[in-house]
């Protein structure tokens, strides 16, 4: 998507792709632990990535951090600009989906409590996806913060925050004998893909250190995440992990994207036909509008395709389904986006100035 200062990075688009791709086939495969496909049924390497696809949130968080780090290096911020062009991004598809689930529990007779919305600024309380947009506010939140921290202290500062993170971590797992609900629903997890995305953008490796390095992450992590779904996965087979492993996942993952993106951005040796670039870049500009509607066809689609084809074990099937599903649900998005987001997209206004000493690295709101 490009940016109100008509900057456009079409592979970032690409990695939206994907990773909204994750997602789509995270939930069409696994809404509960047993259905459609029951969990963790260890499909061959590398396939345990579709079958972890929440790992695809943890790619949009990084992003994230990698996107507005790389725009802001070197310019100063309008930090109410900022806010401003973040509410008119997010805030108008959200509050129509909220209030579309609201509707839609009232008419069922479950209806979401206002209570619970009005939680969901500080806590993982919005229904579905949109829960996971709560924490990216919380991130523009400290946004400022954390590049005021690079100003003074250097991009490696940033460590210091994930390291900070890895101890509440571990000290929440010693205290409460789990760890995956912070890990994974808050920003005390997701602030390690934020920081470590603004990092490789800040202060990324030589691109021959990277090169390698990024080939070295992509199979560790692709052998990490199979072991992983073989022991139990998300759902740990209970669906409230104990495992320990919680406290370094996010960190894990903020490591493995944030290296790839970097990768990726760079690779100028990677070229591909126009007209798949610009398929990929599209899905990408599409992916907030796919994120967020994909959960009301979801449970319907799923539903049909397992009762009627009967193959609700067959991980492979589903995972064929999913792509076909996530194909077809496309136009809804493209519409989605054209007819209601853009729209609102129009209000933005530039937020980001040249810094008057240019010995500055990294900007910092006034």
């Amino acid at each position: 998507m490009r940016s109100t200062e008509g900057v456009y990075y079409s592979r970032l688009d690409h990695v939206r792709a994907l990773a909204v791709y994750l997602v789509f086939c995270w939930h069409f495969l696994h809404m509960t632990p047993q259905f459609p496909v029951p969990y963790a049924s260890a499909p061959v390497f590398p396939l345990a990535l579709i079958d972890e696809g929440h790992t695809g949130v943890a790619l949009f968080m990084t992003l994230s951090g990698y996107l507005f780090a790389k725009l802001a290096a070197g310019r100063q911020i309008d930090f109410g600009g900022f806010l401003w062009n973040r509410t008119m991004r997010l805030a108008p598809l959200l509050a129509a989906c909220i209030a579309a689930w609201a509707f839609i529990g009232w008419c069922t007779g479950h209806p979401i409590p206002l209570s619970r919305i009005i939680d969901g600024f500080v806590l993982p309380t919005w229904p579905y996806g949109t829960w996971s947009v709560s924490i990216e506010l919380h991130f523009y939140l400290v946004f400022p913060l954390l590049l005021l921290a690079v100003r003074r202290y250097g991009p490696l500062a940033l460590l210091g925050v994930v390291a900070a993170a890895l101890l509440l971590r571990f000290d929440w797992w010693r205290t409460y004998g789990e760890v995956q609900h912070l890990a994974y629903w808050t920003i005390f997890g997701r602030i390690d893909q934020f920081t470590l995305g603004m990092l490789f953008a800040l202060a990324p490796p030589s691109r021959r250190a990277l090169n390698i390095l990024a080939a070295v992450i992509a199979v560790a992590f692709l052998v990490f995440w199979q072991v992983f779904d073989q022991i139990g996965g998300y759902y740990d087979n209970a669906g409230s992990s104990p495992n320990p492993l919680w406290i370094v996942i996010p960190t894990v993952e903020a490591l493995t994207w944030s290296c790839l993106i970097a990768w990726y951005d760079g690779a100028a040796f990677i070229t591909m036909p126009r007209r798949l670039d610009r398929a990929l870049a599209k899905i990408g500009e599409w992916s907030y509008s796919i994120y967020l509607l994909h959960f009301f066809p979801a449970v319907w689609l799923r539903h049909v395709f397992f009762t009627q084809v009967g193959t609700r074990s067959d991980f492979y099937a589903a995972w064929l389904v999913a792509t076909l599903a996530f194909v077809a649900f496309l136009p809804v998005a493209a519409m989605s986006y054209i007819y209601f987001e853009r729209r609102f997209l129009a209000y933005r206004r530039p937020y980001l100035r040249a810094r008057s000493d240019p010995a500055d690295a990294v900007a910092v709101p006034r």
